[in-house]
């Protein structure tokens, strides 16, 4: 889809590259119609020395700098990523970020990016710091290229951001558009209750990872010593304690 170019002079250009990465940031300003402009604009000014490949409000797309060229977002992952500037702010809490704007920018966000990860053949998977360094392809947060590679100190989108909301969102724009085959399943949710070889799966991995100690058995059942366990884990990783092990879990899990 063609987007509105309103370039910035804040560029390197190629002759091509590949792109592995997608960048999510915040435009640190408040939730307003022209957002999106606005930001635009700020990257024109020969002052800013910033860009972003795309900034995206409650309404519209604005298009930065062209996805050959290298925009100035995220120093550690401008060389093969694509920023993305969300409408809001880094200290949204997770309630503000369901309020109705907000929730209208990740759903055009992630529709973008469903488009993006077509284009570039990125894999929908959310990547820590480990796993930039490591070189992996997928989507993350300016925070996290900002403790892989140590040379900026930005921690948008923030700890509120709903990662693993965006991702479904995400993920059922790729379905919808007939574009699984770059999807791959993630292992099934998980929460108190359940039962089975992926919960023995995951008492195993807490267990590798210090979380789960005796008394507890890996009997293959979610209860209260397991589900403590994982709630433990989430709040030593940055992520919300609430004892299910969705998609982000399972990722961090398999990845710490």
């Amino acid at each position: 889809m063609a987007y509105p170019f309103l370039p910035s002079p804040h560029v390197t250009r190629t002759g091509g590259r590949r792109i592995d990465l997608l960048v999510l940031h915040t435009m640190e300003l408040d939730e307003r119609d022209d957002a999106a402009l606005s930001c635009a604009r700020w990257f024109q000014n020969p002052r800013s020395r910033l860009s972003a490949h795309y900034c995206v409000d409650a309404d519209s797309v604005v298009q930065c700098v062209r996805d050959e060229d290298v925009a100035w977002h995220a120093p550690g992952a401008n060389h093969d990523g694509l920023g993305i500037e969300l409408a809001g702010r880094a200290n949204q809490s997770r309630r503000e970020w369901a309020d109705a704007y907000s929730t209208e920018v990740l759903a055009r966000t992630a529709a973008l990016a469903a488009e993006l990860c077509r284009r570039h053949s990125i894999p929908p998977t959310w990547l820590w710091p480990s796993d930039l360094r490591a070189g992996r392809r997928g989507i993350a947060a300016h925070a996290s290229v900002s403790e892989a590679f140590g040379r900026s100190d930005h921690r948008d989108p923030g700890n509120g951001f709903p990662v693993e909301r965006y991702l479904m969102l995400l993920r059922g724009y790729l379905g919808q558009n007939g574009h699984n085959e770059i999807l791959k399943p993630d292992p099934p949710t998980l929460r108190r209750g359940a039962s089975g070889w992926q919960v023995t799966r995951l008492q195993r991995l807490l267990r590798r990872h210090g979380q789960l100690g005796p008394p507890a058995k890996l009997d293959g059942e979610l209860g209260p010593l397991t589900e403590a366990a994982v709630r433990a884990f989430q709040a030593l990783h940055g992520l919300e304690p609430d004892g299910i092990v969705g998609p982000l879990t399972w990722s961090a899990i398999l990845g710490a």
